[in-house]
């Protein structure tokens, strides 16, 4: 999936960021200076923007309506084999034995329901309702009752504003300081697509193209859950799914690993070896029309639907489906373990999804510019554009006043993530801070303390570390 922020076209706008286009530049606020100072929309008509409304289909958002249901045919036909079939009719009726299956379901069923749990609280977590009045049906109460909720942008600003305030206070007792996201030219940070309409983006704030809103500490839109993971609303909940995926995997369809081999040998030898496929299908020339992997395909489930219905002695979870379940399972532990072990190896830097592939197409740019300089190519403009819009860095406006004296500064700092803009500190600490709920730590999404010491270092504020 692609996590790039498109820049949106403004109309008088001098530049554009990939989340939030400039406004022409104006004068400087004389607005009193504060511990910190919310940024406000202009209403002035000539610097109006407009939002392009969108055009075409977003694969992610299709993926998105596709996968959760095929999770949810595949858990129900793997229950029906490992609880029904085997657990049930084979293990308890024919073999009469009741200690086994329910030390082995017991488990099983408290993986898979703590598993299902943290599904649904991403699948169904919501943004704060706008109002007071509540809609009814279902699925707004489900929502209500097993989804997470998403911070509002506006609320987490004030928040962050609030928890600046008093970090600025400690540090800097005898200076006001402001501290506030801006673009390069000073401008407030913004965002202008879809519904945002100019509203102001707190820290780690990225705008999510599929659900058309800014997400307070967006990590990415995830196809298996339609929704956005982000921390610290989601995050943990993602991570604690993919993590129970390989044990439920292992738990639940490891004692039907042999079954679900010698029924896929079964068939096979059946395959090769029944008059009847022979003259259906093995022996007629246009078997071979889509080459030998399609023909052996076909032929392999001719036999298998064959082989279910034959009079052939089978055991209630020797079934063509078994081998299917047990390979797609295969695949989706593969693909779990894959994403979270990358996660966490992002996360354990400070790093969210958003913030790798930011830098991925930023390199790509790199790379994409230094050949079109060479070629003289009339698109260098245009790239060095986006790369501004992607480049790893956030300006911050820092504006100071000497609480004796009255005197009044202003400048912009420019951090980097590879000067820690991100980072929280250590491994642990960086974990902890997305993935606890510690009510002590601030949230992963607000400016780590690093962060904040490093900015007032380079506005000269406070003496470099040694």
């Amino acid at each position: 999936m692609s996590l790039r922020q498109r820049p949106t076209t403004q109309p008088f706008a001098s530049r554009t960021t990939s989340d939030s286009p400039s406004e022409q530049p104006t004068a400087p606020s004389s607005t009193p200076p504060s511990a910190t100072i919310p940024n406000s929309v202009s209403t002035n008509p000539n610097t109006a923007t407009r939002t392009i409304p969108r055009k075409g289909i977003r694969l992610n958002k299709v993926l998105g309506r596709i996968v959760p249901l095929i999770l949810l045919v595949y858990i129900s036909y793997t229950y029906d084999l490992v609880v029904l079939r085997y657990a049930y009719q084979h293990l308890y009726i024919q073999q009469k034995r009741t200690l086994l299956p329910v030390l082995w379901l017991l488990p099983t069923h408290g993986l898979f329901f703590w598993s299902l749990r943290a599904y649904l609280r991403v699948f169904f977590a919501h943004s704060p309702p706008q109002s007071n009045t509540s809609r009814g049906g279902v699925l707004a109460w489900l929502r209500t009752r097993l989804g997470a909720s998403f911070p509002d942008p506006d609320a987490a600003q004030l928040e962050e504003q609030r928890m600046l305030k008093k970090s600025l206070s400690t540090l800097a007792p005898n200076l006001d300081i402001s501290i506030e996201l801006c673009q390069a030219d000073g401008q407030p940070s913004r965002c202008f697509r879809d519904q945002c309409s100019g509203r102001p983006k707190p820290f780690r704030t990225r705008h999510c193209g599929d659900c058309r809103t800014c997400r307070v500490g967006f990590d990415h839109h995830c196809a298996w859950f339609d929704n956005d993971v982000t921390s610290p609303s989601t995050l943990r909940s993602f991570i604690f799914f993919l993590l129970s995926i390989p044990p439920l995997y292992l738990l639940g369809l490891g004692p039907l690993l042999p079954s679900a081999w010698m029924t896929l040998k079964r068939i096979h030898t059946f395959a090769a070896t029944d008059t009847a496929i022979q003259l259906k299908w093995w022996g007629k020339w246009y078997s071979w029309i889509g080459g030998p992997a399609f023909r052996w395909m076909v032929g392999f489930g001719i036999a298998a639907n064959s082989w279910a219905g034959s009079e052939v002695g089978k055991l209630p979870h020797q079934s063509p489906r078994a081998p299917v379940l047990v390979a797609f399972g295969a695949v989706f532990v593969f693909v779990a373990t894959a994403l979270a072990s990358s996660s966490l190896v992002h996360l354990k830097k400070g790093l969210l999804t958003v913030d790798v592939e930011r830098a991925k197409a930023y390199r790509k740019l790199q790379r994409r510019l230094e050949k079109v300089q060479k070629e003289k190519d009339a698109r260098v403009d245009v790239i060095k554009q986006r790369m501004e819009a992607l480049a790893p860095t956030q300006h911050f406006k820092v504006r100071t006043t000497d609480i004796k004296s009255g005197e009044t500064k202003q400048q912009i700092v420019v951090l980097s993530v590879d000067q820690g803009l991100l980072d929280h500190g250590s491994l642990w600490t960086n974990i902890r801070r997305f993935l606890t709920s510690d009510n002590q730590l601030k949230p992963a999404w607000t400016m780590s303390d690093t962060t904040l010491h490093k900015v007032l270092e380079k506005a000269s504020i406070l003496p470099p570390a040694q």
